[in-house]
């Protein structure tokens, strides 16, 4: 089946004077990273709440489907339980086919590999405690009031097919070390903090030592050329910082809601690039470009990934990012540690 409901007291509270608690949608990717394990810990936990409807997803295309019915329920809240990529296919389902009036506000669970985008927008801690944290201020009044509105990014391709969209974009080669990391690094479960600082420094190692003629890749910013050449790494970002806690800083301030960074391959840009991110702070830089936009556009043949998921450019296409649509994220105050 592709998605079950499965409900945990969803009724309204009835005693007079009591406060009806809002409804609030849970939906599962099962097939997340840290879901694949396949306990059932979020049906005890919200068995006693009034008004949860939870959903568990076996097949991502029916993310759409799953959403109608959290309009349906009068959810003002949905937390996402998943990873970065089904992330992006609720903000794709809310966007895209409209199932709500006014899109709810959306909590992330960092229950995927990476949660970049959980780690920046949304909750912290393991699910478990994350969600946990999400009921007890529940009880206390509208999540409402602890959301806040970001830009995300759109991605926008060639052809009829609809827009994607997420937080992070990447191409150049850094999407090969990525296919690396994801074949040889992550298979050995280390603790993601310790197999991204692998993969980082691998891929940092690769571009000292590249001297490969990379494809070509032209980009402009609103419609202007901003730089064009062969790249270690291009980035296109709605996010304030990276994995590891690493900010991208261009020199300018500006209220333009997406960030582009690009690294050309060599040892001299690379060694430069390496002190700032040890400070953890990304500026311009030699070989290294760091700006904000409104609209980013990219021409070039290769892959590159959203958010985790890989898609490729075909014969010199025409990618457009923006940052025009926006969703509310919940962001608590900070609980208990994982």
């Amino acid at each position: 089946m592709a998605a079950t409901s499965q409900t945990g007291g969803h009724r309204p509270a009835t005693n007079k004077g009591q406060r009806v608690s809002e409804p609030l949608a849970i939906i599962t990717n099962r097939f997340s990273t840290r879901n694949l394990r396949g306990d059932d810990w979020i049906e005890p936990l919200v068995r006693d709440e009034k008004n949860v409807g939870h959903f568990l997803v076996e097949d991502v295309g029916a993310i759409p489907e799953v959403l109608r019915k959290c309009a349906d329920m009068g959810a003002e809240t949905i937390v996402v339980n998943g990873g970065d990529g089904t992330a992006d296919l609720v903000f794709a389902g809310l966007i895209n086919h409209e199932p709500y009036a006014t899109p709810p506000a959306l909590a992330l669970l960092p229950a995927g590999k990476t949660n970049m985008t959980t780690a920046g927008w949304s909750l912290s801690g393991t699910p478990e405690v994350s969600l946990r944290h999400l009921l007890k201020f529940r009880q206390t009044g509208p999540l409402a009031h602890y959301a806040v509105e970001r830009p995300v990014l759109g991605l926008h391709r060639e052809g009829a097919r609809e827009p994607l969209y997420g937080a992070f974009f990447g191409a150049a080669e850094v999407v090969d070390g990525i296919l690396f990391c994801r074949r040889h690094i992550y298979p050995l479960k280390m603790p993601n903090a310790l197999s991204h600082t692998a993969a980082i420094s691998l891929l940092l190692w690769r571009s000292m030592l590249s001297r490969r003629d990379n494809k070509s890749i032209e980009v402009f910013a609103e419609d202007h050329p901003v730089e064009h050449g062969s790249f270690f790494a291009v980035v296109v970002t709605a996010l304030d910082q990276l994995l590891l806690g690493i900010r991208p800083e261009p020199d300018e301030s500006s209220k333009d809601p997406l960030t582009y960074l690009s690294l050309r391959t060599g040892p001299y840009p690379t060694l430069r690039a390496v002190g700032s991110l040890a400070s953890r702070r990304v500026g311009p830089g030699p070989g290294r470009t760091v700006r904000t936009a409104n609209r980013v556009k990219l021409k070039f043949t290769g892959a590159y990934t959203l958010d985790g998921e890989l898609f490729e450019a075909k014969d010199n296409e025409t990618l457009i990012l923006d940052g025009e649509k926006r969703l509310r994220f919940i962001r608590l105050p900070q609980g208990p540690e994982a």
